[in-house]
């Protein structure tokens, strides 16, 4: 009999994760001979605590369900294993970037249908310094919004609480810029950046393509990194972000790398990552090719 742990976020996605998380365990264990152990988080990393404990215990698969903060305390609690049990992800969450890009189904019986005939893909992992991120890392202006909106905000009013608070601040955020050292793949750069982006996946933030060479399987990460611009100059970028042109402006740089070391002595420049807030400077960003085995449809 497969043993399966579904650590749940019970505040994630307007509180809906827990019946979510129930529906789509009944529905398996209706049809198939498993057992299922549950957990709801409480605090900050819970997840991830009980995600490296559940790999330790030899659980055949651990189901996250929640947004992209849970998803990343769970492959954060993984990636401390040297056993690793597979993943599946069932969204729940205000942001769920991750498994939109994944194209997993948010309703039980969708989630089902995708269980019973399953497929297992093995994605890479990437690391920043002593922790690790399923999806991107933002660093500069806007990287604070994530932190500024209330949880009655992102219960209310979900994805567009983000938007609107962005919205609030794009006058003031606009004219601010950081002096970064970048060095990737030993190549190093001096830039007056507005953004920079590190990601494994192609999309975060609801935009699809802001990285639009990225493959969660290749062994790179993908840097797009915004430079200081002209108002005029960041409304073209942001026209070219929709389907991918922005990458070709001649204020953006766009590069594929294994190793990012990121120096900045500006104590304004804040760091997000999945989500939640990141580390100080410097960090040291990698990634491990093919990490863990996931459920995709």
């Amino acid at each position: 009999m497969e043993r399966y742990k579904l650590i749940y976020n019970p505040s994630a996605g307007k509180e809906e994760a827990a019946n979510r998380a129930f529906q789509t365990a009944n529905l398996i264990m209706n049809k198939n001979d498993v057992e299922f152990t549950f957990y709801a988080t409480k605090c900050k990393d819970d997840a991830m605590n009980k995600a490296m404990e559940s790999c330790e215990d030899g659980y055949d698969m651990i189901f996250c369900c929640g947004g992209d903060g849970t998803v990343h305390e769970v492959v954060n609690g993984m990636m401390k294993c040297k056993k690793k049990s597979k993943l599946a992800i069932l969204p729940a969450g205000t942001v769920n970037d991750f498994a939109g890009f994944l194209e997993m189904p948010d309703s039980a019986e969708e989630f089902y249908e995708v269980f019973d005939k399953p497929k297992f893909k093995e994605v890479d992992v990437a690391k920043i310094n002593d922790s690790y991120f399923m999806n991107v890392l933002m660093g500069g202006i806007f990287a604070n919004i994530p932190h500024s909106v209330s949880t009655d905000e992102k219960t209310i009013f979900g994805r567009i609480a983000y938007y609107f608070r962005a919205l609030l601040e794009i006058s003031e955020q606009i004219e601010n810029s950081f002096d970064i050292k970048f060095t990737i793949d030993g190549q190093v750069y001096n830039i007056d950046t507005h953004l920079f982006l590190i990601s494994n996946t192609p999309g975060a933030g609801g935009f699809k393509n802001l990285c639009p060479d990225a493959k969660i399987d290749d062994g790179l990460l993908d840097i797009v990194i915004f430079e200081k611009s002209s108002h005029l100059d960041l409304v073209q970028i942001f026209a070219g972000v929709f389907g991918g042109q922005h990458v070709n402006h001649p204020k953006v740089r766009y590069m594929q790398a294994k190793n990012i070391l990121i120096e900045s002595s500006d104590e304004k420049l804040v760091l997000d990552v999945d989500g939640e807030q990141g580390g100080k400077m410097p960090i040291n960003v990698s990634v491990e090719n093919k990490a863990l085995k996931i459920l995709i449809p």
